[in-house]
């Protein structure tokens, strides 16, 4: 294979497990509706189910800060073959929940709950190493396209998550979506390198050098790369108490902190829910889908534009679809609130989730990932992409945990207001702090955050 084949192998293997640490977080989509039925098999009440959305994010706090010491120190190929088999088996395990004799017991709660943690664990140390691992694999020409096709295998995994649960029960949606997502991510990375870039600050720079010459095509850029890998010899935390660096991580986090603050996982985890609250127009489970296939297609348009686009200019124009879409679905619920006659907008929840999708998966989603990783320095790359999923990982579990009670207390009118706050105050925090990435080595960002 050219090293170009390669560097694409190793960014589908990289997505399939997007794919496959997404699902985790989708799943509930699926099954919730299912599970809060009162004659389903095995019921969950509210405030089980709220757990049930939420547990996975939670985990993801605590351990997205321990994956980038366990990145520095055992590389992200091998946490890929540990973990993987981990999250395929705690997915299939919830399916023994819908047993008879499971639910006789009364195991059939704690089995999916308890499968969630676990879940909840592996996708921690997941997600926080494959846009860094696909980054350090690809060299410049490739590197933003493929960092930013991360929303379009995440979207898959939702799209798969609602189009299942059309024709499936959760418990068999349990075993089928390991099946098609994490079981080939395992073997896509059996046959992946290791990052190059990693080996070099572990040290092992002849190893790192015959990667690089597997996957790079860059004479001039493979030099330049391994020479700022191998200048990293402090440690994590004392590379974070430098201020070049810290106001990198800083950056970083902002990034997916206000990402948050735009309502997708809300959006995504309980989308039927918001479209049973509209009670109009097509069925929840098939709007749902309709949704998620605007997502998927435009999260795939939106990284071949982000091979050229301006990072920045490409964000904020993101986030204002966001804002005016989650403005209008805001209204819809608003009129409804106030007992008036809406069916002659039974088309407007749809067309504003749609509308949203499109902002969402055409920019915001991808340059999130994309900027989030590219805005930081070499050295503290993993510790600062890992603080940076801590912290959407503590707004996303506040979000979706505090979700019902939201309702109650705002309306989902709300709910989708607060989002649109957030789409447009993200935008001016693009404008005014995240600096543009495109088309920069690890120089110069190295060079930006000391000069600014």
């Amino acid at each position: 294979m050219t090293p170009i084949t390669k560097q694409i192998v190793a960014g589908i293997t990289g997505g399939l497990l997007t794919t496959s640490t997404v699902v985790v977080w989708a799943y509930p989509a699926a099954a919730l509706p299912q599970l809060e039925r009162e004659d389903s098999k095995v019921h969950l009440t509210t405030e089980q189910a709220s757990w049930f959305a939420s547990l996975a994010p939670m985990i993801t706090i605590p351990g997205a800060v321990m994956a980038a010491p366990i990145y520095e120190k055992f590389g992200p190929r091998k946490m890929m073959l540990v973990l993987t088999p981990v999250l395929c088996l705690s997915f299939m395990a919830m399916s023994l929940a819908s047993l008879e004799v499971m639910s006789t017991m009364g195991l059939a709660q704690i089995i999916l709950l308890s499968s969630r943690v676990v879940q909840g664990f592996a996708v921690a140390l997941l997600i926080s190493i494959i846009n860094v691992y696909i980054y350090e694999i690809c060299g410049l020409s490739l590197r933003g396209t493929m960092v930013a096709l991360s929303e379009f295998w995440a979207s898959l995994g939702y799209l798969m998550c609602y189009f299942f649960a059309c024709f499936y029960s959760w418990d068999k949606v349990a075993l089928i979506i390991p099946v098609v997502t994490i079981i080939p991510s395992f073997i896509g990375a059996l046959i992946s390198p290791e990052s190059p870039l990693w080996l070099a600050r572990a040290g092992k720079e002849e190893k790192a050098r015959k990667v690089f010459k597997k996957v790079r095509c860059n004479e001039a850029e493979i030099i330049l790369d391994q020479k700022v890998a191998s200048e990293t010899k402090e440690s994590l935390l004392q590379l974070l108490t430098e201020r070049c660096h810290l106001k990198a991580v800083i950056a970083s986090c902002l990034i997916f902190i206000l990402n948050q603050f735009t309502g997708y996982l809300v959006i995504a985890v309980y989308v039927v829910h918001i479209f049973e609250a509209a009670g109009v127009g097509l069925s929840p489970q098939w709007s749902s889908v309709i949704v998620g296939l605007f997502r998927t297609a435009f999260s795939a348009v939106s990284a071949f534009i982000l091979h050229r686009a301006p990072r920045r200019l490409f964000l904020v124009v993101g986030c204002i679809f966001t804002g005016v879409a989650s403005g209008i679905i805001g209204v819809f619920f608003f009129l409804q609130h106030k007992g008036l006659d809406v069916s002659s907008l039974s088309w407007l929840p749809l067309f504003g989730l749609v509308l949203y999708m499109i902002g969402y998966s055409g920019s915001v989603g991808a340059t999130t990932w994309t900027s989030a990783v590219e805005v930081l320095p070499e050295p503290v790359r993993s510790i600062g992409f890992g603080l940076g999923v801590t912290n959407l990982s503590i707004i996303a579990f506040l979000l979706s945990k505090c979700f019902v009670g939201m309702k109650i207390i705002m309306g989902l009118y709300g709910i989708f207001w607060l989002f649109s706050c957030g789409s447009f105050i993200f935008a001016v925090v693009t404008i005014f702090y995240i600096p543009e990435t495109l088309n920069k080595s690890l120089q110069d960002i190295k060079d930006y955050w000391e000069q600014h």
